[in-house]
């Protein structure tokens, strides 16, 4: 009889990590539509406002509380792939795949919240830090699914060098 495997297999493992992306996508976009709530009061606008004017006039408390959890959030996700991976490629894939599955549920949820946004090519910041960079939805989105896609590869391929050793 064979020794029994330890650990959970690559499908379970990514299942575990998809759970945690959509927790992380939810919590963020819940928080954007807070932010996104709390600014639309105290920006004079009849139309619906944009990323690059909630940006532009986020005032810099908040510009400041806003980079802060995003960078927070990342380090989390680095956290969790250091500490989840059995060796260095688990590690970058689990880092990879969950920074992915962030960026994807978290436009899916902001989406079911608010309607947003209304078609791919809507311009939404990047990041934050150090100055807010914006691009389509269409492109951070792609961005997503390599991330997650590499993060796959690096996982499986982190596995089957264990299985060898």
């Amino acid at each position: 009889m064979a020794p029994r495997a330890r650990g959970m297999t690559v499908l379970n493992y990514l299942t575990a990590l998809s759970a945690l992306c959509l927790a992380t996508g939810y919590i963020d976009a819940v928080s954007s539509f807070y932010v996104r709530a709390m600014l639309q009061e105290s920006i004079e606008a009849e139309e619906e406002i944009v990323a690059e004017t909630i940006a532009e006039q986020m005032p810099p408390r908040i510009r400041t509380l806003e980079q802060t959890r995003q960078a927070s959030l990342v380090l989390v996700l680095l956290i969790i792939g250091i500490i989840a991976g059995r060796n260095g490629l688990q590690q970058a894939g689990t880092f990879a795949f969950s920074l992915g599955g962030w960026i994807v549920f978290r436009y899916a949820s902001i989406r079911a919240i608010i309607d947003w946004p209304g078609s791919l090519a809507d311009l939404d910041a990047v990041i934050l830090l150090p100055e807010p960079v914006h691009a389509p939805v269409w492109m951070l989105l792609l961005s997503a699914v390599a991330l997650t896609t590499m993060g796959v590869l690096l996982i499986r391929t982190g596995a089957l060098a264990m299985r060898r050793s």
